[in-house]
């Protein structure tokens, strides 16, 4: 039997956040204020929270694979228990499996390239990613509103400072970052830090998701148990479900 303490898992992940920013910060002021040294641009670039293909990356796309997971559990639960909704959470973890791959290899970047190039003509490149940003957001409030009038007041609320954290790090902040470079040319220590900002909520944000998905499995499918045998690993409600139905 394994025990997962919603609060517990949600104090590791900001400690590791808090570790990683931290040492994101640490690189930037090597990189501005200290002179070279060996291996000085490799680790700066291994902690960066705005580059890509570093240790943040690597953490950012697990977390998110992990809330495809819980989603996927809950999809799978409800659907045992013939609760409604069940869609929904099934499509929210397709959702974030393709976030998570999205940060694994950077999708996004590809896809945006012929909107990109379509938009730098007029000045508007900037630009190429904030359009199918908000119309996404747009659309999602759209198809999930009454799945989250369905939720239960705690969980919603918890959706909702996640999904406010997240939207105003990744457009808000990815503005306010964009604007400065427009206004001063290149990216020295403060843009630095607005990045570092930006990448810093957006983490924490997925914690809040974390913490309000196991909060949910543990405060409304108590009957949910998790046995780990050397054979097989069951999820069951209530009592032991046979061997064909396993997860």
């Amino acid at each position: 039997m394994i025990t997962i303490s919603p609060r517990r898992t949600a104090r590791f992940l900001i400690f590791v956040v808090l570790g990683l920013a931290l040492a994101s910060i640490l690189g930037q002021f090597n990189q501005y204020f200290l002179p070279d040294y060996f291996l000085r641009d490799t680790l700066i670039r291994l902690f960066d929270l705005n580059q890509e293909g570093n240790i943040p990356t690597m953490y950012s796309a697990l977390a998110l694979l992990l809330c495809s997971v819980l989603l996927a559990i809950i999809a799978y639960v409800e659907k045992v228990a013939r609760k409604p909704y069940v869609p929904y959470w099934g499509a929210l973890s397709i959702i974030f499996l393709f976030f998570s791959l999205d940060e694994a290899i950077a999708l996004h970047e590809r896809a945006i390239n012929p909107l990109n190039s379509f938009l730098d003509d007029g000045g508007f490149s900037y630009l190429s990613w904030v359009i199918p940003a908000v119309i996404f957001v747009f659309l999602c409030l759209l198809a999930f509103g009454r799945f989250l009038n369905y939720l239960p007041g705690k969980t919603r609320r918890i959706f909702l400072v996640a999904g406010t954290l997240f939207v105003a790090s990744s457009i808000g902040m990815k503005l306010v970052g964009v604007y400065y470079l427009n206004l001063y040319g290149q990216e020295d220590v403060s843009y630095a830090m607005i990045a570092t900002v930006e990448e810093f909520i957006e983490m924490v944000s997925i914690v809040f998701f974390i913490y309000a998905l196991l909060s949910y499995l543990s405060s409304h499918e108590k009957e949910v148990k998790v046995s780990i045998s050397k054979e097989d690993r069951i999820f069951s409600q209530g009592k032991a479900v046979r061997s064909d139905n396993r997860l």
